[in-house]
């Protein structure tokens, strides 16, 4: 039981952060399928691969690693649940499968850490005599996701899928280098807290009408 376990709370460390793994573990959560409120975020490195082009491809793996490290560790310190890796695209999601009343703050603050994250990545890497810079495109929306584990017999990952999730990876893809592109959905949970400003709205696949998005400047 106790190697069982232990099978359980690697697998676990993948997806979430310590403090979420024992909430798990303890409290019996149910992964296996639910309708939650949650916030969504995608973050994605802009022109990565004719970047790295000319790069050595050991360099380049570890440039990468090492993005989707820092990235990952950003999630994390907010409680928020790594989905997947996408290529260079990291997808994070902060209310399921542990709810807090913050999770839209909690998600724009990890995407200010990731930009500042970045920031240090570029310095370290210039030091190396690589002088291209890395930058990222944020989305971030909040709405019902269904939240479980999704997948074969063969493999489950944990996840979440909804229309929720596919404005986030459209707001990400409308977000230019260095930009926080927020839903009004998450803006109106946040805008005490949150400075942003209001932007045209964007014409994104799967909506009829013109989507109102924020881009968020920092906090308050």
């Amino acid at each position: 039981r106790i190697r069982r376990e232990e099978r359980i709370r690697d697998r676990l460390y993948r997806f979430f952060s310590p403090a979420v793994v024992e909430t798990i573990i303890k409290g019996g959560h149910r992964l296996g399928g639910v309708q939650v409120e949650a916030t969504i975020l995608f973050a994605d490195i802009r022109g990565f691969t004719p970047m790295v082009e000319d790069l050595r491809p050991d360099y380049t793996v570890e440039l990468l690693n090492q993005f989707l490290s820092a990235m990952t560790e950003e999630v994390f310190k907010e409680d928020g649940t790594l989905d997947k890796y996408i290529g260079d695209c990291v997808m994070a999601v902060f209310g399921a499968p542990i709810a807090h009343p913050d999770d839209p703050l909690r998600a724009i603050r990890t995407g200010l850490g990731m930009k500042e994250r970045v920031k240090e990545i570029n310095e370290s890497w210039r030091e190396r005599g690589f002088f291209e810079e890395l930058k990222i495109g944020i989305g971030i929306n909040t709405g019902k996701v269904l939240a479980g584990n999704i997948g074969s017999e063969k493999r489950m990952d944990y996840t979440v899928i909804s229309d929720a999730v596919n404005l986030a990876s459209r707001l990400e893809g409308v977000a230019e280098p260095d930009q926080i592109i927020i839903s009004e959905a998450t803006y109106l949970r946040v805008k005490d807290r949150v400075r942003a400003n209001r932007l045209e709205p964007v014409r994104v696949q799967g909506k009829r009408e013109p989507v109102p998005i924020y881009e968020v400047i920092g906090l308050k």
